[in-house]
């Protein structure tokens, strides 16, 4: 991994997630603590965020296939996002900020994200060997968890000492910085399948991934009720910690100090325990993990500072468990998918889990409103525990079945007339 253009990917990819953790975390703190925002609010705002890629999804597919330049779409991204967000810090400083505002740069933030990242998974291809891909996949995703880690750290210090309008000026520094880091990669601006036509690569045939019968397809209704529970789980961690557990505003983000390191952990890990098993082994492993934490998460309380230890070993778990997913999973789309049809595979999975997310977020906030946000969060926790049965048959299925009998030599032969 020493290649130098890829380095430049990494840190792109690394400083402009920094920068998202803090806008999201300044969002959250902001719509909650200054904005009361009330549980349905928190829904939607949530919802606004994943809505592009439900609606956008296979259409932004279809362009990462076909874009001839995709660093240079990847870089107006980010200057389109950067300007974004120096217009919120402006509307901040003034003091004009409003729960409208926020829901339509989620918005906008949401429609660069979509074609941002499915821009960035097909085109490590063309940065990376084949035979690399996967570590290369994990240390990319480290980086980010890595990001996220610092981020989480600063986040509530930067909006109590300055207020949220620096957390959104430093984001759209980071987006300026990850453009330019893109703009210095040497290697060739060109499309993953050139790439794979010059190494050969699409000489073997491959498997459709969404036919009857494939593992992406066994897997859609698991990700379908992850994508719920996630999402609800998300909408209402922020009005969890802050109300119920009465976390202070200060140390709002050490809750998610341990997350960063869980998930370097669990990216650091996913290509080295997938040589002792098969990826969609440990991606249903992964899962299971996850399911047990999130009802960890649900059922946190108690003193404050073991209430807030609990939340943020839950969340860690959870965050581990789900960088090993995101390896693994990718691992396999990348196996069964063509490069011609990458992009479009990648979109159609995020399109279709993103448009579960949105019901998810809407339905937590309602649902938050009626019962409560703890009863909510556990209905989101038991929601994945319906997959059971794919879980299982999933594994059933990697299981060597009993070697067939060799008939004897001395066994009569069938004659054909």
């Amino acid at each position: 991994m020493g290649d130098d253009d890829f380095r430049k990917y990494f840190w792109a990819e690394a400083s402009s997630r920094f920068g998202t953790v803090l806008t999201l975390t300044a969002t959250s703190t902001i719509a909650v603590e200054h904005l009361h925002a009330t549980d349905a609010q928190i829904g939607m705002l949530s919802a606004a965020g994943y809505l592009p890629a439900a609606v956008l999804g296979p259409l932004v597919g279809r362009a990462a296939d076909r874009a001839r330049r995709p660093r240079r779409f990847l870089r107006r991204c980010d200057l389109l996002a950067g300007a974004c967000l120096a217009l919120t810090c402006l509307v901040t400083a003034l003091g004009t900020l409003s729960m409208r505002w926020l829901t339509c740069l989620a918005v906008l933030l949401g429609c660069v994200s979509v074609a941002a990242e499915t821009l960035y998974f097909v085109h490590l291809q063309v940065l990376v060997p084949a035979e690399r891909l996967t570590r290369a996949r994990a240390r990319l995703q480290g980086g980010e968890y890595a990001a996220a880690l610092a981020g989480n750290g600063l986040a509530g210090i930067v909006v109590v000492a300055f207020g949220g309008a620096l957390a959104f000026g430093v984001d759209a520094v980071t987006y300026g910085l990850s453009a330019v880091l893109l703009s210095r990669i040497r290697r060739a601006d060109r499309p993953v399948q050139e790439c794979a036509r010059h190494t050969g690569r699409t000489e073997q045939p491959r498997q459709r991934p969404f036919v009857p019968g494939s593992f992406l397809r066994r897997l859609l209704p698991l990700l379908v009720l992850q994508a719920i529970a996630s999402a609800a789980g998300t909408a209402l961690l922020a009005p969890f910690l802050l109300r119920d557990l009465d976390v202070p505003v200060g140390l709002y983000g050490v809750a998610f100090l341990a997350t960063g390191a869980a998930g370097m952990a669990g990216s650091w890990a996913a290509p080295r325990v997938t040589a002792r098993g098969t990826p969609r082994q440990w991606f249903l492993t992964a899962a299971g993990v996850q399911v047990l934490a999130a009802a960890g998460l649900a059922g946190a309380g108690g003193a404050f500072p073991l209430a807030l230890a609990v939340a943020g070993g839950c969340l860690a778990m959870s965050k581990a468990a789900g960088a090993v997913a995101n390896v693994t999973l990718s691992t396999l789309i990348v196996a069964d998918s063509s490069p011609e049809s990458l992009g479009r595979v990648v979109a159609l999975l995020r399109s279709a889990v993103t448009a579960c997310q949105v019901g998810g977020a809407l339905a937590a906030g309602l649902l938050a409103g009626a019962v409560g946000t703890r009863t909510a969060l556990w209905c989101a926790a038991l929601l994945p525990v319906l997959a059971t049965p794919w879980l299982a048959a999933g594994l059933r299925r990697d299981r060597p079945g009993p070697r067939p009998r060799t008939a004897p030599d001395h066994a009569p032969r069938r004659t054909t007339s």
